[in-house]
C-alpha cells in the first residue's frame, strides 16, 4: 500500500473537505494513521504538541511527528514547527495537497474513485 501525507492548514476552507476524504479513503482501505498516511499542517508550527486542537469543529491531536501518532490520538496531525519548505519541496504551495510515496498526486482534493485508484496502482 502507498503511503500518504495530506498537506493542510488551520485556516483553510477547502481541507475539511480533504481531511475527512483521506480519513474515509484509509479506513476504507484499511490504513492505519501514523503508519500508511499523517496529515501536516502546514502552518501549525504555534500549535504545541501533545495538546488538542479545534479544527473544522472537530478535535485533532496535534504530534511532533508521525511515530507520534498512536491508535488513542487519532485524528493527529503533525503541528509544532514550520512544514512550509517542506511543502515546497513537494511543489506544494496551496492546501490541501497529498502526496503518495514522495510525490505531488493532487494539489486539490480529489474524488473518492481518483483516490482510491492513486492508492492501489
Amino acid at each position: 500500500m502507498a503511503r500518504l501525507i495530506l498537506y493542510t492548514a488551520t485556516q483553510c476552507p477547502r481541507c475539511p473537505v480533504a481531511r475527512k476524504l483521506v480519513r474515509d479513503v484509509a479506513k476504507e482501505l484499511g490504513m492505519v494513521e501514523g503508519r500508511d498516511f499523517i496529515e501536516k499542517l502546514v502552518d501549525g508550527e504555534n500549535l504545541k504538541p501533545g495538546t488538542i486542537a479545534e479544527l473544522d469543529g472537530g478535535k485533532i491531536h496535534i504530534v511532533a511527528s508521525g511515530k507520534d501518532i498512536k491508535p488513542e490520538n487519532t485524528p493527529a496531525a503533525v503541528g509544532g514547527q514550520d512544514l512550509a519548505i517542506e511543502a515546497l519541496m513537494h511543489q506544494i504551495a496551496l492546501t490541501p495537497a497529498i502526496v503518495i510515496d514522495d510525490a505531488l498526486a493532487f494539489a486539490k482534493t480529489p474524488t473518492k474513485e481518483k483516490l482510491i485508484a492513486r492508492l492501489k496502482a
